[in-house]
């Protein structure tokens, strides 16, 4: 993957248009926030303006834009960005993104104390995770995400896990990532830290007000509905194709036609949310199979959930590791590198699979199948 996933990025760096996509390359969208949060905030939803900021950059798809719908929060956090050029923002935001991925690698060994062998298998595993390479080429913010869910999982496992409010609230940068991990916080009953989760975001929200004001904010949310679901592609990305996702909401568009699919969508997200409140509730102190399916649930029931954020999965990799032992049998390390390829086997053939990562995963949640593991708190 990588001899295919290094030429590209370099044409990104260079050219800044990737010559194995048709499409513009998704940290364009991230540079163009951080433009306008220093140049013209008040235009920072405006998605003719987006354009015009993106123009220049990408001039042969110059006519459409690539949306930046992150919250403003998160654009005045990209802002010292905007001091580069598209360039060199691209090649610091890689470096960002490889120097999370190994926070995140030494955090998670460190808490579950994995062995050798261990480690070196899911480092394996991580560079064998299509995920892992579609987001250092697009340098995307996948990093940002897991990187706050593992330190959410470290401060449940440490006696102050107030500092768990605090990682799930800055994950509201990613709203829909965020709602399941502070629905865990009130399942295991950890008041403090969900007040933390609320404060926080409550002061993000003030923030995001601060830099632009109620008529800003409500610019944000009529931009994001004329985005995705706007029949003009002159002028805006073309909206996604959910079947092409990796998640619950990709197998229900995938199976079953339009109205019914909402509808199963909605049982299939309620069912996991079900198993991973019943994880949560089993015991006083959740063992490592029930971390496993809950992180699982987690990923699985985010209404958007991409090739980049094939990410995550790395936290998941981790639990399934520990679980398989000092010495890993083999059976683990193929199954961790199959799902890691799963995501680009569905891209490769599409429509042709159905989506084959949340096949999996319900299949694994819902079979009844579990592995013993001694309890972690």
């Amino acid at each position: 993957m990588s001899l295919v996933i290094g030429p590209c990025w370099w044409s990104i760096y260079r050219d800044h248009n990737p010559v194995c996509s048709q499409y513009k390359p998704d940290f364009i969208s991230l540079y163009t926030g951080a433009v306008l949060m220093t140049s013209d905030r008040s235009a920072l939803y405006d998605l003719e303006r987006q354009r015009r900021v993106q123009e220049p950059i990408d001039p042969s798809r110059g006519r459409w834009v690539l949306p930046f719908f992150y919250p403003p929060f998160f654009a005045l956090f990209l802002a010292p960005l905007a001091a580069l050029s598209f360039s060199a923002a691209f090649a610091l935001m890689t470096l960002f993104n490889l120097a999370l991925l190994a926070l995140a690698l030494r955090v998670l060994m460190g808490m579950l104390e994995l062995g050798s062998a261990q480690k070196k298998w899911l480092i394996l595993a991580t560079f064998c995770n299509y995920g892992v390479h579609y987001a250092l080429l697009e340098a995307q913010t996948s990093f940002i995400a897991l990187t706050l869910l593992v330190f959410y999982l470290s401060a449940l496992s440490s006696p102050a896990d107030e500092k768990a409010g605090l990682w799930s609230g800055l994950m509201f940068f990613k709203p829909q990532l965020a709602v399941t991990l502070l629905i865990i916080l009130i399942v295991r009953r950890r008041r403090v830290a969900f007040v933390v989760a609320i404060v926080v975001l409550g002061a993000l929200a003030l923030v995001s007000l601060f830099l632009m004001g109620l008529e800003g904010l409500e610019h944000y949310v009529a931009a994001s509905r004329e985005a995705w679901s706007a029949d003009n592609f002159l002028n805006i990305m073309r909206p996604e194709q959910p079947e092409r996702m990796h998640n619950l909401r990709a197998l229900a568009y995938y199976v079953i036609s339009a109205p019914w699919r909402e509808y199963i969508w909605l049982a299939l997200t309620l069912a996991v949310i079900g198993m991973i409140a019943c994880q949560c509730l089993q015991h006083k102190a959740i063992s490592n199979a029930s971390w496993l399916k809950i992180l699982i649930g987690v990923i699985l029931v985010t209404p958007h959930l991409h090739d980049h954020d094939m990410t995550l999965f790395i936290v998941p990799a981790s639990f399934l590791l520990k679980l398989g032992g000092d010495e890993v049998p083999p059976w683990f390390a193929l199954a961790l590198v199959a799902v890691g390829f799963l995501p680009l086997l569905n891209t490769l053939t599409f429509p042709h699979l159905p989506p084959l990562v949340p096949l999996a995963g319900i299949v694994y949640l819902f079979s009844g199948f579990d592995i013993s593991a001694r309890p972690t708190r």
